[in-house]
């Protein structure tokens, strides 16, 4: 591989499939795709923010979203930048933002931030998206690994339906991921959104929960906007996830400086739409409550929450900053469609519908097929304990009764 000022930059020419396979489909079978590599994320910047602008694409593979985990969890973790950027006739069709980690002596290629964020797309030309067939994508995915010199190439949290289509990236053998994401059309009246998921006893239930907050006075829902707002919604966010996880054992993704560097750079960006947002529900002049959140292509993403541990978590001040938040995104006629993000709980299977997602996994030596093993013998096993009635509770009792002895 040749590297010049850190870049590695490699062409491949791919051929498109001229089987008789979904590949067809392709207008102009005779045009050849070109895989790039990039090992520096701002030399690809112009096709990236051209697909985020015109294509198919996910907030948490924008540019913003992960130049900021890169430059900090990324850095720490050691991960290398594997970007691949795929060409047509001089046209970028599709980004792959990836990146290389060595463990135990094998190099597995999987998308950068994987660990962070709750969905992986990539980033695809509106058109090559909607006829990608299998021929091109195993052409693409061979050529990247094979310039990346990767062993196991792992494709993590794909959603297995996207934009009306099986997902191109969502491979043959796929795995089921141990978490899906939740997701429901928002329509332009949230009562009738509150109605349709929530029974009369429920909606009671919240709602007067909702009163006695009111009650206690200073009752205030604030999208964070300045720098002293956002300071202060990030500083309630990581105190109470802490809190969170010394009581409950609930592991805690942002409990380093590093993980809060992440935040504050997104929820800091200086761009015309910031990658990040942080809600927040004042109550008696605390902050009772938390929501980190994005707003993309008519999508608002619930991505993290937290919650105080005191006199007020009785009455739920998470649930009642989401109901907040859903009444403002309602009312927005930019916003259509409601990203619960991953994981199974009980509240967010009230708001919206589970959206299964997918692992890939393609093994390219030998020692890529024995992590490919583990790895898969993991994902299986984490999604048992998912979605066992039984086992996940006593995982969570578990882990509480632990946070207890600690």
């Amino acid at each position: 591989m040749l590297v010049q000022n850190r870049l590695s930059h490699i062409d491949t020419p791919i051929p498109s499939a001229s089987s008789g396979t979904a590949g067809q489909a392709f207008g102009g079978k005779d045009a050849a795709l070109k895989v790039s590599i990039f090992t520096q994320l701002a030399d690809t910047r112009a096709d990236w923010q051209h697909l985020l602008e015109t294509g198919c694409a996910n907030p948490y593979q924008s540019f913003e979203w992960v130049s900021a985990w890169y430059e900090t969890l990324g850095r720490e973790h050691g991960i290398e930048p594997a970007i691949a950027v795929v060409h047509r006739e001089d046209k970028a069709v599709l980004l792959l933002p990836m990146g290389a980690e060595v463990t135990a002596g094998v190099r597995t290629l999987s998308f950068l931030g994987h660990q962070n964020g709750n969905q992986n797309t990539g980033c695809w030309d509106a058109d090559f998206y909607a006829k990608a067939g299998p021929d091109e994508i195993e052409e693409i995915l061979s050529s990247l690994c094979r310039q990346a010199g990767a062993d196991l190439l792992a494709l993590h949290n794909v959603p297995e339906s996207w934009l009306g289509r099986p997902h191109p990236l969502v491979l043959h053998g796929a795995a089921p991921s141990p978490s899906p994401v939740f997701m429901r059309s928002l329509p332009s009246d949230f009562q009738v959104l509150f109605t349709e998921t929530h029974s009369k006893s429920a909606r009671k239930k919240l709602l007067r929960k909702e009163r006695l907050l009111r009650a206690v006075g200073d009752y205030k829902v604030v999208k964070a906007q300045t720098p002293e707002e956002i300071r202060l919604g990030l500083e309630a966010f990581v105190d109470q996830r802490t809190k969170r996880a010394a009581k409950a054992g609930i592991p805690n993704a942002f409990s380093t400086p590093v993980a809060v560097d992440f935040l504050s750079r997104l929820l800091n960006a200086t761009t015309e739409r910031r990658p990040l947002d942080v809600w927040f529900l004042d109550v008696g002049g605390a902050i009772r409550a938390t929501y980190l959140c994005l707003e993309n292509a008519g999508t608002i993403y619930s991505y993290s929450n937290s919650i105080s541990h005191d006199d007020m978590e009785a009455n739920s001040p998470g649930n009642i900053l989401f109901l907040e938040i859903l009444r403002c995104a309602c009312a927005d006629k930019s916003l259509n469609m409601l990203d619960f993000g991953l994981g199974a709980e009980p509240y967010k299977k009230a708001w919206a519908d589970p959206v299964s997602l997918k692992d890939s996994f393609i093994a390219f030596t030998w020692k890529g097929a024995l992590k490919k093993g583990l790895d898969r013998s993991r994902t299986h096993m984490k999604s048992a304990i998912r979605n066992s009635g039984y086992l996940w509770p006593l995982v969570r009792r578990v882990r509480k009764w632990k946070a207890g002895l600690s």
